[in-house]
């Protein structure tokens, strides 16, 4: 069974392959179908650290450069007037991938979205680093929690299905002496006990 680095590279086997397919806009329809935590957590687990895994020999963590992207798409598509310098989404992008790199592909959709509602406040005028940086911070915090949840719910249900299993008792008959026990009862004991010396 393939791992998550070995998936990526088949599906993307060089970086310039998952950067045309995978380019933020794309998101919308590559994950058209993630609307709030719970479909982050049942989506592919790509996540920006693996695809600098995957990608090791460019001079900027490739992760790193598609959270850039991700930036500049997100300035573009904000329609603010006001919006951050190239040097603002660099230094930015810096600060939150060291941070946020195990967010997934499908996280960015969402993070999205909630940006977009101004689930996480407004922007007045102008695109503030600080709101964005919030937006992330709160993010996580909700994703821990939702995660956190969901594994709770999977181990409780696990439990259960093994709680409900019916009882297959044991093979006995591959230890001689406890299966002659069950079977012969009293007799087996008395005869164990005659062939002991005192």
């Amino acid at each position: 069974m393939m791992n998550d680095l070995e998936k990526l590279l088949k599906d993307y086997p060089v970086w310039s392959d998952f950067e045309v397919k995978m380019k933020p806009r794309a998101m919308f329809s590559s994950y058209d179908c993630v609307n709030n935590l719970w479909d982050v957590y049942e989506t592919s687990s790509f996540t920006l650290k693996l695809i600098t895994e995957a990608y090791p020999s460019r001079k900027t963590p490739a992760g790193a450069s598609y959270l850039e992207k991700w930036l500049t798409s997100l300035n573009d598509f904000l329609n603010i007037n006001n919006k951050l310098s190239n040097q603002q989404i660099a230094d930015l992008n810096l600060m939150l991938y060291g941070r946020y790199n195990h967010f997934r592909l499908s996280d960015l959709k969402l993070l999205f979205d909630y940006i977009l509602e101004s689930r996480y406040g407004n922007f007045y005028g102008s695109i503030d680093t600080q709101r964005i940086v919030t937006s992330f911070f709160e993010y996580n915090r909700e994703r821990e929690e939702t995660f956190a949840k969901i594994e709770e719910r999977q181990r409780a249900a696990k439990k259960k299905a093994e709680n409900e299993k019916p009882y297959t008792p044991p093979d006995l008959s591959k230890y001689e002496n406890i299966y002659g026990i069950l079977k012969g009862g009293e007799k087996y004991i008395e005869s164990l006990a005659r062939e002991k010396s005192v």
